[in-house]
């Protein structure tokens, strides 16, 4: 017997479980020093999120089906081949990473001095309420986290009905949020109305 033969036996399997194991627990302990030690970068705005990724993302997903109403009765139409359908989860694979970006902590709404658009606060009001209310703001961005990620699993199974349901409920998931922060005035009732 040679002295290489000598040599304990390697479990293949054994090496395997523990290096995935240590994979884990170091991404564990990234994903914590990360949050810890502020490792985000959270220089681009909200509006800019919204606007870049949030809402061109969200239209492919609404528009990915539609449904027309004839004599015949109603029709419903979407993606017809495998790349069609891949681009429409490309869409909403970006869309609830832009939901995990939007909870990112330190984000600005918007760059200083602009302008709201009509009904909306200024972002310097928003940003205080985000601020006051940073669990309603990261629920709100889980909450479309959740609607899209329904949304990949109607894309991924090919149902045309539940791809559109799920661009109802992240048309809902948007506007809560918007309802709070960006135009809460609109939950008001109207002070000046006669009884």
């Amino acid at each position: 017997m040679s002295h290489d033969d000598r040599r304990p036996r390697r479990h293949p399997m054994r090496s395997v479980v523990i290096c995935a194991a240590g994979f884990v627990a170091l991404g564990a302990g990234a994903g914590i020093y990360a949050q810890a030690s502020g490792d985000f970068n959270p220089k681009i705005t909200i509006i800019e999120i919204m606007d870049s990724m949030v809402m061109p993302n969200a239209q492919i997903v609404w528009d990915a089906v539609s449904y027309d109403v004839t004599d015949k009765g109603e029709k419903i139409t979407g993606p017809k081949t495998d790349e069609d359908w891949q681009k429409v989860r490309w869409a909403a694979v970006t869309l609830a990473e832009a939901a995990n970006n939007l909870a990112v902590p330190g984000r600005t709404v918007n760059k200083p001095g602009v302008k709201p658009g009509e009904g909306e606060l200024a972002p310097e009001a928003i940003q205080k309420l985000i601020a006051a209310n940073r669990g309603a703001w990261v629920a709100h961005a889980k909450v479309l986290y959740e609607s899209v990620s329904e949304a990949i699993r109607a894309v991924d199974a090919k149902d045309l009905d539940k791809v559109s349901e799920a661009g109802g409920n992240i048309d809902s998931a948007c506007e809560g949020c918007h309802l709070q922060f960006w135009y809460p005035d609109q939950n008001k009732p109207d002070q000046n109305k006669k009884k």
